[in-house]
């Protein structure tokens, strides 16, 4: 724990401003989980953005930068999208709201996207960012306990419960957790210093892993057993050592018995996607991961389903440049009308899915860019420079934007922008790429 205050030998690798660079960035995470904390975050934010922008380094180190970082650029093109289509809106009030929420797709790529952040302090970052998390979850897991216990109410463990201290939706949440277990088995496999003591890394594995099955994210679920079985595949295969991967089926096997068993709760959330089919017309309550399912009520998979197909709608009337960012939510509203979809025009729902509101949002023109920019692009450079730690994380972001509007959600924008960044910022200068 000493490298966390910089306290370990491996601290003389990093000069001052490597040194300050990471304290920001600890507090950016630190400040960012804990509710009520807006404000303090906000300056994080800016503290961090700032000395990214006007201290870290040059202005011709960063032009230099740019040059070998297009996708850079595309990210910020994205945003200046946000401004333009905000003007050629019918509703400009609506459309600079967005503006303003949106603003990490644009502070992030320009400051810490524009820094070359060198392995050992890559290294650091990461360890920090895995330990916060960590402790972030061991504390709301021991305090929907602590509830669950003097309400008895066991359903006080699971999903946006388990968040509930941190005033943030469990589903954004249990993306991050994902993330720091990335961080924590792509530190494993480096053999990195700072995981030379393995007990506290199984520890926050231990409690990361729980808090994955508790937040009862079925896309965060399916992602971290899917992507840790397949890394052990990969890994076996290329190093024949095939008993270890029978070791980790096994492990990953009774680890879903265990949480199967203990915490219940959180398979109804899968059993939902046996219930599929919809009725625009329906006004049956939403079936809850405490509730039994049917084909009678909404749940978390057929709701989808239905407003994907309205958000389809808004896209086949504006397929070229988009409904445009301030009349997005009208012209989804119109669809809800007109389908006599009461039970969504009440809770003015959003899209359910990143992709289609950005379609919707600025047409088949706007939404190529974000692609670019903000995945295609970083994703290529990653598969070249063999970053499996980026591509995991890349890949996590872009099956979450399937059934979550990221872009209609501060955190969503904060964590989205500031990750890409992050993955941008860590790649060698001096490499050039095709």
């Amino acid at each position: 724990m000493r490298s966390l205050f910089l306290k370990d030998d491996q601290a003389g690798l990093l000069n001052i401003k490597d040194k300050v660079l990471y304290v920001l960035m600890g507090l950016f995470f630190i400040t960012f989980f804990p509710a009520h904390m807006i404000v303090v975050n906000n300056i994080a934010v800016i503290l961090l953005s700032v000395y990214c922008f006007f201290i870290y380094n040059s202005f011709r180190e960063k032009f230099n930068l740019l040059r070998k970082r297009p996708e850079v650029a595309a990210m910020a093109l994205f945003y200046i999208l946000h401004i333009v289509s905000s003007f050629l809106s019918n509703d400009q009030a609506e459309g600079f709201s967005w503006v303003v929420i949106r603003m990490p797709l644009f502070v992030f790529p320009v400051s810490v996207g524009l820094v070359f952040i060198k392995q050992a302090l890559k290294e650091r970052i990461l360890y920090a960012y895995a330990i916060i998390t960590s402790i972030t979850m061991l504390v709301c897991i021991m305090w929907s306990a602590y509830s669950s216990i003097t309400f008895n109410d066991p359903t006080m463990m699971y999903n946006d419960y388990l968040t509930v201290r941190l005033d943030k939706q469990s589903v954004y949440i249990a993306l991050l957790v994902n993330v720091a277990v990335y961080s924590l088995g792509y530190l494993i496999a480096i053999k990195s210093s700072f995981v030379r003591k393995r007990g506290w890394v199984y520890v926050c594995f231990f409690v990361l892993l729980m808090a994955n099955f508790l937040l009862a994210s079925r896309i965060a679920i399916a992602m971290l057993y899917g992507s840790v079985l397949l890394v052990a595949v990969w890994q076996a295969f290329k190093k024949r050592k095939y008993m270890q991967l029978g070791i980790i089926a096994v492990s990953l096997a009774v680890a879903w018995m265990v949480f199967v068993n203990f915490f219940p709760k959180t398979v109804n959330r899968f059993k939902e996607l046996k219930f599929t089919s919809y009725n625009y017309t329906d006004m049956g309550m939403e079936a809850h991961f405490n509730m039994d399912t049917s084909d009678y009520q909404w749940n978390g998979a057929n709701i989808r389903l239905a407003v994907w197909s309205c958000g389809w709608e808004v896209i086949k009337k504006y397929p070229v440049f988009g409904a445009q960012l301030g009349d997005k939510v009208a012209e989804l509203m119109k669809v809800y009308k007109e389908k006599h979809f009461e039970f969504a025009y009440a809770s003015r729902r959003n899209m359910h899915n990143n992709y289609l509101d950005i379609w919707a949002c600025f047409g088949t023109a706007g939404f190529l860019l974000f692609l670019y920019g903000f995945l295609f692009e970083p994703f290529r450079k990653s598969i070249r420079t063999k970053d499996y730690f980026g591509l995991l994380v890349m890949a996590g972001f872009m099956l979450s934007f399937i059934s979550e509007t990221y872009f209609d959600r501060s955190m969503g924008n904060m964590t989205f922008a500031f990750f890409i960044a992050f993955i941008v910022s860590y790649r060698a200068p001096e490499r050039t790429i095709a």
